[in-house]
């Protein structure tokens, strides 16, 4: 069960009771209505002056920094020894990806965030002072617009995260921000997207164009080939421990969700050593046998064990969706 970080619960909650509650639940219910709604590219931004920040903050900050933050994870286990020292986030929001990398990665010595909502980045701003990080508090923030004035590179960065801002994009303008982040990404490019049907392919598309770049796949997949997946998408969960703030905001009583997101995080080197697949669903598990639906080296898999091979029935229904295997033997 991930949790948002004390500090960043404390600012956010802070910061919310500058207005009125009721304005602000309101505003979230606004702000989520239009994150769930299927975009094109056209639409205004998602949260647009202090108000809409503030309803974002609200009701989509966690689950988005939950996503971030299990994609990261995956990362990690991948390539545990890998220690990225700097950052840049394109299209930050309020700072979202910076405390889920802060969190993730203790190596990290310099974080950019390049954001085109004056609001956002006051907010992203003022949380990040309330952070105990000195790199977090000392984030360079710059104004960008994709497909307008951007900030000039003046470095080439360890890691470059797209986290929730390509579905927000024109399907040319996505190619060719990503371009320029690859250009200058010496480390690995991770995109983000929320785990729908709806912003999967837009993930797809853009592995496999970063793949004719000659990139590599870190994750989610086992290997640097085209997505083999017909009618479903490749989607994983992260349980998160819904903060006072954001229950207020849904006005549930549930103390938990699971928060799900598409991902892919390419690199410029190889990720070493190879892993056989990943669990791309839950496990599904009937009286007599357990059916594990996996992305491996050979493509989609569906490996079915029975209940009669005790041991391997036994490990196979403690495997969790997103579980890397290592090798072919394990299943």
């Amino acid at each position: 069960m991930l949790s948002l970080p004390d500090q960043l619960e404390t600012a956010i909650e802070a910061a919310l009771q500058h207005v009125p509650a009721s304005k602000w639940k309101s505003t979230a219910k606004a702000v989520s209505e239009r994150y769930r709604t299927v975009r094109t590219g056209e639409e205004q931004s998602l949260a647009r002056g202090a108000g809409d920040v503030l309803g974002y903050a609200a009701i989509i900050f966690p689950a988005a920094y939950a996503q971030l933050s299990g994609a990261m994870a995956a990362v990690q286990e991948r390539i545990p020894d890998w220690q990225p020292k700097s950052l840049l986030d394109i299209g930050s929001g309020p700072g979202t990806a910076l405390w889920a990398a802060c969190e993730q990665w203790s190596s990290l010595q310099s974080l950019t965030a390049w954001e085109r909502e004056p609001a956002f980045i006051n907010l992203g701003r003022q949380l990040a002072q309330q952070s105990e990080n000195p790199v977090l508090k000392h984030t360079n923030w710059q104004r960008a617009t994709i497909g307008g004035k951007l900030p000039a590179f003046t470095q080439k960065y360890d890691v470059i995260v797209f986290g929730h801002v390509l579905n927000e994009l024109p399907e040319a303008l996505r190619k060719e921000i990503v371009t320029l982040a690859w250009q200058h990404c010496s480390g690995i490019l991770l995109i983000v997207e929320p785990g729908t049907s709806a912003a999967f392919p837009i993930v797809k598309a853009l592995r496999e164009y970063l793949l004719s770049l000659e990139a590599h796949t870190i994750a989610p997949c086992a290997h640097d080939q085209a997505c083999p997946l017909v009618n479903d998408w490749c989607h994983f969960p992260q349980r998160l421990e819904r903060p006072a703030f954001q229950r207020r905001a849904k006005e549930g009583t549930a103390n938990w969700e699971e928060s799900k997101f598409s991902y892919a995080a390419m690199a410029r080197f190889s990720p070493g050593t190879p892993i056989w697949g990943r669990l791309i669903h839950q496990p599904h598990k009937t009286k007599r046998d357990v059916t594990l639906n996996v992305s491996s080296i050979n493509g989609i898999v569906n490996v079915q064990i029975l209940k009669s091979q005790r041991e391997a029935f036994k490990q196979a229904t403690n495997y969790k969706w997103g579980e890397i295997l290592t090798n072919e033997e394990k299943v």
